[in-house]
């Protein structure tokens, strides 16, 4: 099972989903996937995996894979990396990430739903619990 996640405008949508998926769930993939538009990004968001899998005392493989913004690329890119039981974390993704999606089976989706945008650039512990939610969903 891998963890793939998509990397935008922001590292936090990404991180704080991750970092809430361990807690939560307890469970640490031991392979991370960061779909990503922007090289800096990548490599900021991989020392923050390495850091909180550190923290852990636990390993994790981090891929970096490169994405553009066509959807049919995009797709073909998933559909050679995505296998069954992964994880696809949509939280930090953009509307044409989502739809490339579409008729991927057998996959769980997660989503950190946050109900005040005000605390969006804070880190997962430092809001209020209340006001998040890790949503799954299987595909």
């Amino acid at each position: 099972m891998k963890y793939i996640t998509f990397l935008s405008r922001d590292i936090w949508p990404a991180f704080n989903s991750l970092y809430a998926y361990t807690k939560i769930k307890g469970h640490f993939p031991k392979k991370i996937v960061l779909l990503y538009s922007q090289g800096d990004m990548a490599e900021e968001m991989e020392k923050r995996i390495k850091m909180l899998y550190k923290v852990n005392v636990k390993e994790v493989v981090v891929v970096k894979r490169k994405i553009g913004e066509e959807i049919s690329t995009l797709r073909k890119i998933l559909l050679d990396i995505v296998e069954e039981g992964d994880v696809i974390d949509i939280t930090g993704a953009r509307k044409a990430t989502i739809l490339a999606l579409m008729g991927v089976e057998n996959v769980k989706i997660t989503y950190l739903m946050l109900r005040d945008m005000r605390f969006s650039s804070y880190p997962f512990m430092m809001r209020p619990v209340s006001l998040q939610r890790l949503m799954e969903v299987s595909q």
